[in-house]
């Protein structure tokens, strides 16, 4: 018995330790700070954990830069669009749609559906996230006017867990990559367009669209769920 329960204990203190020291790291991030999401939520929740690890991405970066996450900005329809992350830098803004998909994905820019296909040979298909960007950055714009247009960007971010096939774009303004190579991606990009001051005004601006009412997030949902006749 002795024996079984000194086994026990080799095999959970280990986990307990990770466990303890990635929870000490979620609550230092700026996922954490900008959405106060427990991480037992964020771990649990597919989409939410893909949130997650892409701004710890971001916050890698040396470069000065704000970000927002979970936005509802009314749009054309008379509804809400949720923006996953909006990412202020000095090189623009950019509008990231978070896939934390495994498997081969599939698609290009003019697809109404792009497909995943997974190595037992199921194959599910998913709205265009190019499209649906297209919805948050038109909302986006809408929110901010006074804004130049050609600073917003479009970036599809998959897991690394994924294989990327067969992705055709056109636009140049559009961008889909894996998530470890979201920080090579910025740090390539030239010129600088937004200053410190303009991000923290646009920051502002933006804030009090994050963090909204459940009420909302459960209305969102609802529309969402109308529009593509989701179960």
């Amino acid at each position: 018995m002795i024996f079984i329960s000194s086994f026990i204990i080799l095999m959970i203190a280990p986990a307990s330790l990770f466990i303890m020291g990635d929870k000490a790291k979620f609550e230092k991030s700026t996922y954490k700070k900008e959405t106060a999401n427990s991480y037992w939520k964020v771990r649990w929740d597919k989409g939410l954990n893909g949130e997650y690890l892409t701004v710890n991405e971001l916050d890698k970066m040396k470069q000065h830069f704000k970000v927002l996450i979970n936005i509802y900005l009314p749009n054309r329809r008379g509804g809400t669009s949720e923006i996953d992350v909006v990412l202020l830098h000095r090189t623009g803004i950019y509008v990231l749609e978070s896939k934390n998909y495994s498997g081969w994905i599939f698609g290009r820019e003019e697809d109404k559906k792009w497909c995943q296909s997974l190595p037992n040979g199921k194959k599910t298909f998913f709205y265009n996230p190019i499209k649906q960007n297209e919805t948050h950055i038109r909302a986006l714009q809408q929110a901010l006017p006074d804004v130049d247009q050609s600073l917003f960007r479009s970036i599809i971010v998959f897991s690394e867990r994924c294989e990327l096939k067969k992705i055709q774009l056109q636009s140049l303004d559009i961008k889909v990559l894996k998530r470890n190579k979201l920080r090579n991606y910025l740090k390539m990009n030239k010129g600088k367009q937004l200053s410190v001051k303009e991000m923290e005004t646009i920051y502002q601006q933006l804030k009090s669209y994050t963090n909204v009412p459940s009420q909302l997030r459960i209305r969102h949902i609802e529309e969402i769920r109308q529009r593509y006749k989701v179960k």
